[in-house]
């Protein structure tokens, strides 16, 4: 078997295969530890200086600007296929109107209510440069009333016409993707569709789900998604509607494994961590519920963590995919890498306040990780699963052992998530545009929020207690620093290993 690993680009003008060719030189090509060294070359036959791979046609993206990046055969005996999902030409035509419709309904939101504290700068940043370029234009309609003859009021005229012009350029050169991907307006809502529609053809074309699928299964047992900045929205967009989907085939087949311990240990675990009953209350002779003798904090069966730990739920993640593409159920997608994720901000570029982003995820609308749970009234307890009529004849309906499928928007039960961000000060040291998404996706519940996402601060590196770690410093705007090695003979810098390992090219 194979992986794959789908690499999604973030705003601006990319050109085709720029963003992957770089992507597979840093966590491929330049990864000793992929590849047996003693291994010849493959190409030259000599001692091998790089691992190797080379590039093909790609029919899956269905574009001849994109080909797929292959490799030789790693020392866990796969071969890994590199693929970009490229959208950028899907946002060509950008005006100046597009986003100025956006960055008025930003700056004109309340300040204390629905502006969140890390995002207070960038805000007043805003108007300070909308104040400036109201400022410049007086300045160019004063020096147009007297002094066209004098070279002085000629030049300010220039500059000024200069300065306007490049900074609402640059606004729709970086930011126009931005105000037309997130807002659903009529004008915009054709070209978000084209960019999903696409993006959830190739997920699905790569797990084997289509009709032109190679001989309808999937070339590969694991597929990593990994999104860049804006990106990284296509592709929290693009897995919730491809596991919608995938979701709809799984609960009309009913194939399903009549004993499911890897999903029972996982809803366990969310349960406890959420502070939710675990064990049902005990039926009357009526056949309702003693609620009084309901117990919410059991001690836990053997095998599971005492209290929340993000390694040992994504170790919990991994057994429920096993698991479930044992019944046949296509979904392989075990990894979402996030890098310089603009999601940090969610509440302010998905919802409206932090108050509408919470409901949103609850109506799973927008999937939490952990994933949302609901209450079934057969076995009194929370479950990220629920029985579809297709296995009604399997099992006790009251028995929370009895198989079930996950609900449409389950999907973090199965694959894991990495957050790669640069923490950031004063707006341009670090990366603004991400953040920690632990608490911003994560499961609500009465005694706080459940954290399932792998927050990594990388550029500068951050200790346990949030503290810049001795001997980084935090570089200028690293926003498109995040796969970008050091210089040949260097150590390998840490954000490139801490890439390394959120990828897991070698497991």
């Amino acid at each position: 078997m194979k992986q794959a690993v789908v690499v999604i680009h973030g705003m601006g003008e990319q050109i085709p295969m720029e963003t992957l060719v770089s992507f597979v030189d840093a966590t491929w090509t330049t990864d000793e530890s992929l590849v047996d060294r003693g291994k010849p070359d493959p190409d030259t036959g000599a001692r091998r200086r790089r691992n190797a791979s080379w590039s093909k046609p790609d029919r899956r993206n269905r574009s001849f600007e994109l080909r797929v990046i292959t490799t030789e055969t790693g020392k866990n005996r796969k071969r890994t296929d590199f693929y970009e999902f490229y959208w950028a030409h899907h946002m060509v035509d950008t005006t100046w109107a597009h986003v100025r419709g956006w960055l008025l309904e930003l700056m004109l939101r309340n300040p204390f209510t629905r502006v969140p504290p890390r995002l207070m700068s960038v805000w007043i940043l805003l108007w300070a440069v909308a104040a400036g370029a109201l400022a410049l234009a007086t300045l160019q309609l004063g020096a147009g009333d007297g002094n066209e003859s004098s070279w002085r009021g000629a030049m300010l005229v220039a500059a000024v016409t200069a300065a306007i012009g490049w900074l609402t350029g640059f606004l729709v050169r970086y930011f126009g993707d931005v105000a037309r991907y997130v807002k659903a307006k009529p004008a915009n809502v054709a070209r978000r569709q084209e960019i999903r529609e696409e993006g959830v053809q190739l997920l699905e074309t790569l797990m084997g789900v289509r009709s032109d699928s190679r001989k309808g299964k999937s070339e590969y047992d694991r597929i990593v998604v990994v999104g860049h900045s804006l990106g990284s929205i296509v592709a929290y967009d693009i897995l919730t509607h491809a596991f919608a989907r995938i979701h709809d085939i799984a609960d009309k087949s009913g194939a399903v494994p009549e004993e499911q311990p890897a999903r029972l240990r996982l809803e366990d675990a969310i349960r406890r961590a959420a502070g939710m009953a675990t064990v049902a209350p005990p039926r009357g002779e009526d056949g309702g519920s003693r609620s009084a003798d309901v117990e919410t904090r059991p001690v836990p069966p053997e095998g599971l963590p005492l209290s929340w730990s993000i390694e040992e739920f994504q170790e919990m993640q991994a057994q429920a995919l096993g698991e479930l593409n044992r019944t046949g159920n296509p979904w392989i997608v075990s990894d979402f890498v996030t890098l310089g994720s603009p999601l940090t901000h969610a509440e302010f570029l998905l919802a409206r306040d932090r108050a509408r982003l919470a409901e949103a995820k609850r109506q799973r609308q927008l999937p939490s990780c952990p994933p949302t749970l609901e209450y079934d009234r057969s076995t009194r307890l929370h479950h990220f699963t629920y029985r579809p009529d297709s296995l009604r004849r399997i099992g006790d309906s009251h028995d929370p052992e009895a198989p079930r499928v996950p609900h449409h928007a389950a999907l973090f039960a199965y694959t894991r998530w990495s957050n790669i961000y640069s923490p950031s000060r004063f707006v341009a040291w670090g990366d603004i545009i991400s953040g920690p998404l632990g608490s911003i996706f994560g499961l609500e519940s009465s005694g706080g929020t459940v954290k399932g996402i792998r927050d990594i601060a990388v550029l500068p590196a951050l200790d346990e207690a949030g503290k810049r770690i001795e001997g980084e410093r935090r570089p200028f705007f690293t926003h498109t620093g995040y796969w970008k090695l050091g210089r040949v003979g260097s150590p390998l810098p840490r954000h490139i290993a801490r890439l390394r390992e959120a990828l897991r090219l070698g497991d």
